[in-house]
């Protein structure tokens, strides 16, 4: 008679807890919305003129904003003679010619200053209040007002304020007063102030 193989129980591994397989997962910070923690007063302790990044307060910043005007400056200034070419070419005059024109009508010069203020006006108006920034203001990483006040509806018309003070002050006299007491003046006016993401 054959003898009956009984098979040899095999010894399975210990199933450990499946949890333990699984990488973990980082703890997450209580600390994730802190920034959006609305404090009493109009802005947060460390911006503006007088705080301001480490790197970047009071005189400093009040120069990067310099630098960042003078940015946006050229920025409508080249979209200007961009433009002006476009319409000698429409005109079928040279750019030069168009330019002497405009230098002896004083009509037509005092209007052409006209249309540049009121066209940095809105360019200003419409990059802060949209974008968030002016082209300048994004090189050189400023910002108008804190992120919740950018939230806020009346973001637009203090944006509308600020730089309506700044250009009847005549664009150079506000920006450097401020300059000389290292102290945001237009954001004073408009309690909208600028600050350094740096």
């Amino acid at each position: 008679m054959s003898e009956i193989i009984k098979p040899t129980p095999t010894q399975t591994p210990e199933i450990t807890d499946i949890s333990e397989r699984r990488p973990k997962r980082p703890e997450k910070s209580k600390d994730i919305f802190q920034r959006l923690i609305i404090l009493d007063h109009d802005v947060t302790p460390g911006l503006g003129f007088h705080g301001g990044s480490k790197k970047r307060s009071g005189l400093k910043l009040a120069l990067w904003t310099w630098l960042s005007a003078s940015i946006d400056t050229c920025v409508l200034i080249s979209t200007s003679c961009f433009f002006m070419v476009i319409f000698s070419f429409m005109m079928k005059t040279s750019p030069g010619s168009l330019i002497i024109l405009f230098l002896k009508q004083q009509n037509a010069s005092v209007s052409i200053a006209i249309l540049f203020v009121a066209v940095s006006w809105t360019y200003l108006v419409f990059m802060r209040a949209f974008m968030g920034a002016s082209i300048g203001e994004m090189t050189c990483d400023l910002r108008l007002g804190e992120p919740l006040q950018r939230l806020s509806i009346s973001y637009i018309l203090k944006v509308m304020l600020r730089t309506t003070a700044v250009m009847l002050t005549g664009v150079v006299l506000l920006p450097l007063v401020s300059l000389l007491v290292a102290k945001d003046i237009a954001g004073e006016i408009s309690g909208l102030k600028m600050y350094s993401l740096e």
